[in-house]
């Protein structure tokens, strides 16, 4: 192990991973991947376990065995805070068995001849000449230290982003991650007497229980459900305690019994303004892929992954035009996802300084419908929220909440047209200024006056 350099070493064997391993190996590259699990346990991971379908066509992919799923879903439906009000966005989803699908995951690249590397932590990126060249790793299980050579090297080993963090300083790569950023995240698998409408995944809005998140009850077949807490990190909630306070005082999972549970963190933002820095690149939630409203990462760490490996085996095949053909990971990610994050990360910053109170308001008063939230969650702020609110501000108690989503869904716009229109890498400084403009000019003018 010591003595080879592969053309590619990618940490983290998760979803984003064996997509970047899959994308590299089927066009013939030589790739190490390295998870620090053990090989029977790659994929088990605290998850909401759900995935739209349409991610799978998205990535190129196979539909998964029955074994890497439980059950489907037809739709999602959004309660208000006082549960009275909701609103219900149709379309296919899977609810997951988190562990089967991983390991299906990852024997679609060792099938292709990547090689693995279990119970094996990276460690230091060593760099020469501002490329990075050499990895030292520590094989768990025997207490060995070796250290192995790669002309590229992708980092999805997940929030803590082990490789981001050692990349040298570089202009728009954010190394580590605001708190306010993410979500702080514990979940339990429950068995249930009965599920009513298994097809539905339900998502909670309250601001009491979730603060600048939610809470969740995802069906995984007619007799289990994954239910969870997601709060926005830095507020000093306990989200495990407050998932109990829910238990306590809802019905919804009366003498159900716990089988698995757990905690996590999602980055819930926009991704890195850049996926690429030297001949490292980053995906997953190493690269904070995840869906700033709703923290599903699944999709998007599968889509970031394999666009990594698709550029690396393309720098490979073109080394003179290396700095290019990286590029297009950042290129096509903005393009087929990236655009659509950034606007949903307006929306965000606007959702997390909601009251339970407007919240309820907004929903009672329909000013954001189902097919709303439908345009919303693919990223189209083309929805027709602010006619409606400038109809009826007039006389109303919450003229400030009303212009302000008025204005969030401008703002959604123009924060897309921006990724729609990523740079080259030479024009990427003054791109990288125009989108932090975009957003201190958001929430300065609508968040922190409001």
């Amino acid at each position: 192990m010591d003595s080879l350099e592969y053309d590619a070493v990618i940490v983290g064997a998760g979803t984003a991973g064996s997509l970047a391993a899959l994308a590299l190996a089927e066009r013939g590259a030589k790739v190490l991947l390295i998870d620090s699990k053990a090989r029977k346990l790659i994929g088990k991971k605290v998850c909401g376990d759900a995935l739209g379908v349409h991610h799978i066509r998205e990535v190129g992919i196979p539909y998964p065995p029955k074994e890497a799923y439980d059950g489907i879903f037809g739709a999602v439906r959004v309660y208000s805070p006082s549960k009275k009000y909701s609103v219900k966005v149709e379309g296919e989803g899977l609810a997951l068995n988190r562990h089967a699908f991983g390991q299906w995951l990852l024997s679609l690249a060792l099938d292709k001849g990547v090689e693995l590397r279990d119970s094996t932590r990276a460690e230091t990126l060593k760099f020469e000449d501002n490329r990075a060249r050499e990895l030292k790793v520590v094989d768990l299980k025997g207490n060995v230290t070796c250290y192995v050579r790669g002309k590229y090297f992708i980092d999805a080993s997940g929030f803590y982003g082990i490789l981001r963090r050692q990349v040298p300083e570089t202009f728009g790569l954010e190394k580590e991650i605001s708190w306010k950023d993410v979500c702080i995240t514990y979940r339990e698998i429950r068995r249930v007497n009965g599920v009513e409408e298994p097809d539905v995944a339900r998502i909670f809005l309250d601001e009491n229980m979730a603060p600048g998140g939610y809470w969740w009850y995802f069906p995984k077949d007619t007799k289990t459900v994954n239910f969870g807490v997601g709060v926005q990190g830095g507020r000093g909630i306990n989200p495990k305690k407050n998932l109990y306070e829910i238990l306590r005082k809802h019905d919804i999972l009366k003498d159900s019994e716990v089988i698995d549970a757990g905690g996590g963190i999602v980055p819930t933002r926009r991704n890195l303004y850049t996926l690429v820095a030297y001949n490292v690149l980053f995906a997953g939630d190493a690269a904070c892929t995840a869906n700033p409203i709703h923290g599903g990462g699944i999709g998007p760490s599968m889509l970031s992954g394999r666009l990594c490996g698709e550029a690396v085996a393309e720098a490979l095949a073109d080394p003179e035009n290396e700095d290019e053909r990286l590029w297009e990971a950042n290129k096509r990610y903005a393009s087929l996802y990236g655009a659509k994050a950034a606007s949903l990360d307006i929306f965000r910053i606007f959702l997390q300084n909601l009251t339970n109170d407007e919240i309820e308001f907004g929903m009672s008063r329909r000013l954001v419908t189902d097919d709303d939230i439908s345009d919303i969650g693919y990223g189209r702020a083309d929805f027709a929220v602010r006619e409606k609110a400038l109809k009826i501000i007039r006389g109303i108690t919450r003229p400030t909440m009303l212009k302000n989503l008025a204005e969030t869904a401008k703002y959604m716009k123009i924060v897309k047209q921006e990724y729609l229109n990523y740079p080259d890498h030479t024009m990427f400084p003054q791109w990288v200024r125009r989108v932090e403009d975009i957003f201190s000019e958001y929430i300065q003018k609508f968040i922190v006056k409001s």
